[in-house]
């Protein structure tokens, strides 16, 4: 397995911009260096935005009831990328959303999505809580399987 921090120095990023940039996306992060120590650190969009929606989240906790839910037109409804993962995440970390709904709604897989969860240190509830998450789960995976 790949180490997931991917040292790069400075005065090679600009050489090797294209490759850094493809290890990130595969789930790296770049840290580029002067002199040894770290100055910067790249991570892919998407850990971007859930980085800030679980910051986003602990720093302004909203009121969401646990059954609440989510639906697409709520998710669809936010122009901005940002604001789609913060509303998502902010549905998953109050206990109201499966993983695999998360997975839906920002349009990912479950295995990726509950990977980058743990490289990035973000609780995941891998479990249904209930019957009807339970439910709701199998629901994902049977229209993800009509997709295809």
């Amino acid at each position: 397995m790949e180490e997931a921090i991917y040292r790069v120095r400075k005065t090679d990023l600009a050489r090797n911009t294209r490759k850094v940039i493809n290890a990130v996306q595969r789930g790296r992060t770049a840290l580029i260096e002067s002199h040894g120590q770290p100055e910067v650190a790249i991570i892919d969009i998407v850990d971007y935005h859930i980085v800030r929606a679980v910051m986003r989240y602990h720093a302004q906790p909203p009121e969401i009831e646990a059954e609440a839910g989510l639906s697409e037109q709520e998710v669809e409804a936010r122009p901005e990328p940002q604001d789609r993962y913060n509303l998502v995440l902010a549905h998953y970390l109050a206990g109201s959303i499966s993983l695999s709904r998360v997975a839906e709604l920002l349009g990912l897989t479950w295995l990726d999505l509950r990977s980058r969860f743990q490289q990035l240190d973000v609780p995941v509830r891998a479990a249904p809580a209930d019957e009807s998450e339970a439910k709701a789960d199998v629901e994902v995976a049977r229209t993800w399987k009509s997709a295809r």
